[in-house]
């Protein structure tokens, strides 16, 4: 499997192969890596490793789970394989056969976060050649103490639910003025700290479209129109009550991006 960094990436990460595999590692992390032999990563959400007890070998929420390891002075890192879902889970959970789709998300990603996008540090991305077709995974730095937005809502307090929905507005008019359009925003893919204050995050950035200029007004709104709808299937009537909150924190303009 054969990948190129782009020249803007090629000073803060490595290109490492193993037989069938091809990985970007972060130099920072290549330690990590090793360690916990992230190299096989795309084949299991739980890898073969001994003594996987507490935060190391963790594993948590999302398509097929995702496990959270020790990641040295970076803290924690989080393992995402990428899953299926739907009717096409029942016959191919984890093969794909079109593109590179962790390279795509993982390069995405970093262009955002130096865009000034409130997204995950990339850290890495494998993909193994499987003849046909590939599986992958991605690595990205852990945001502590940040569950998803849509549990913290479903038992926030009044005044700490307007914080969360003004928090959200935010990152995601960030997210659109760095030319960031998410392909599935829902209240489980943005992040907020446990008390409701501070930044909120945007997380799994699959199929994203990174525009050269801000988002188009019709995609930014068509974003939030899916978001909105999220909070009626999960049943987050008193999110929606307050959707105002949300629009006031994304109406309130963000410094300019630097460019990327």
């Amino acid at each position: 499997m054969s990948v190129q960094l782009p020249e803007w990436m090629a000073g803060e990460y490595t290109v490492i192969r193993d037989d069938r595999t091809t990985a970007i590692v972060r130099n920072d992390f290549i330690d990590s890596f090793h360690r916990h032999r992230l190299v096989d990563c795309p084949r299991a959400p739980r890898l073969s490793l001994p003594g996987t007890d507490g935060p190391e070998g963790g594993l948590t929420g999302g398509r097929g789970g995702v496990r959270i390891v020790t990641a040295g002075a970076l803290g924690e890192a989080v393992v995402r394989p990428y899953r299926r879902g739907g009717f096409v889970e029942k016959i191919n959970r984890r093969r794909y056969f079109v593109g590179d789709r962790a390279f795509s998300e993982f390069v995405s990603t970093h262009r955002l976060r130096r865009r000034g996008a409130p997204v995950p540090e990339a850290l890495a991305a494998v993909q193994s050649a499987m003849r046909p077709g590939y599986e992958a995974c991605l690595v990205t730095r852990r945001i502590p103490k940040a569950p998803p937005a849509a549990v913290i809502l479903a038992a926030a307090s009044e005044s700490s639910r307007a914080r969360v929905l003004e928090s959200m507005g935010r990152a995601i008019r960030l997210l659109h003025e760095a030319g960031g359009v998410h392909a599935d925003l829902n209240a489980h893919n943005i992040l907020v700290s446990e008390e409701g204050e501070g930044p909120a995050f945007v997380i799994d950035l699959d199929r994203v479209a990174v525009q050269t200029g801000p988002a188009p007004e019709r995609r930014a709104r068509a974003n939030l129109q899916r978001l909105r709808r999220s909070f009626l299937k999960l049943g987050l009537d008193e999110a929606l009550a307050d959707w105002d909150q949300l629009e006031q924190g994304y109406s309130a303009p963000p410094d300019p991006p630097p460019a990327a």
